[in-house]
């Protein structure tokens, strides 16, 4: 089948890619700037598509022999606080790709969305996430069939989760103050979600379903980090803000070159991301993370 990606370059797109690239299918992947994702032409059956997605005329015309869409696209912050970049991204990405389905009868949809994603969520990223699911189960079934994949956090190598958080460690040299200590996540190994998304491109089953996705295990934010010192041998201490000091330190980390937390981010950890997951995930923190954090 003719595939195409929005968001084929990023971090799961990736690896998505990488996978497949070894079956049969013919793989588009749209991106803002040919030249500098040209790297992933390695794959043979892999073509890259420049177009800017937001704009509805060029996404038209970049999906026009497309049988099946899948979306990956999705923002952590925005600039600024206005909750408008959240809604480009997501919400108002969901309506341009049900138009440019509609227009190129593509039948066939997969969107990557996350878990607690609620139009009435506490944060611009939650909210703007549940408004797109809801978009495209509303509207979209009508003329495709509709998957989406609400996973917790999704780590591995080239992750934006906990690289993010052995980078920070570097410029810690005995404490480290913790905002949101207490959140907990059950996070998703890159290779097994992908494996999964591509083997529900023809599953009947998940047509119109919604998944909400975690691993095998539950971690707080402190044993996370706690679990990043150990790997990287640091004699480094964590200590727990509280939810005062946590939403300082968010505000603060707000005005630090490339927002490594923020308002919304705080806004998002007050709900666990955790749950009974809709398919089982094997590969847990402790199986995975030394392979690549000890090769940073």
């Amino acid at each position: 089948m003719n595939i195409t990606l929005l968001g084929g370059t990023g971090f799961l797109g990736s690896t998505i890619v990488n996978h497949l690239s070894k079956t049969d299918h013919n793989v588009t992947i749209i991106t803002r700037n040919r030249e500098k994702n040209k790297k992933i032409l390695v794959y043979p059956k892999v073509k890259l598509v420049e177009a800017d997605v937001h704009n509805s005329e060029e996404l038209i015309n970049s999906t026009k022999k497309t049988e099946v869409l899948i979306n990956l696209i999705g923002i952590l912050n925005e600039k600024g606080h206005s909750g408008k970049g959240f809604k480009k991204a997501h919400s108002d990405l969901a309506r341009s790709i049900l138009t440019a389905c509609k227009t190129n009868d593509i039948k066939r949809i997969l969107h990557v969305s996350a878990l607690n994603a609620d139009q009435k969520g506490p944060s611009h990223y939650l909210r703007t996430k549940g408004e797109a699911d809801s978009y495209l189960m509303t509207y979209g079934k009508r003329f495709a069939n509709i998957t989406i994949f609400r996973p917790s956090v999704i780590f591995g190598k080239n992750d934006s989760f906990i690289l993010r958080f052995s980078e920070l460690l570097n410029f810690a040299p005995f404490l480290f103050p913790l905002a949101c200590h207490d959140a907990k996540f059950a996070p998703i190994f890159v290779e097994e979600i992908s494996e999964f998304i591509i083997k529900s491109i023809n599953d009947t089953k998940s047509f119109n379903k919604q998944y909400n996705l975690c691993g095998p295990k539950i971690y707080t934010l402190k044993e996370i980090l706690e679990l990043i010192i150990k790997i990287k041998n640091r004699n480094i201490r964590v200590i727990p803000l509280s939810k005062k000091m946590s939403k300082m330190q968010a505000f603060v980390m707000e005005f630090i070159p490339g927002k490594p937390f923020s308002l919304d981010n705080y806004n998002s950890c007050q709900i666990d991301s955790y749950c009974k997951s809709d398919f089982n995930f094997y590969s847990d923190l402790e199986t995975i993370v030394p392979s690549y954090i000890n090769s940073e």
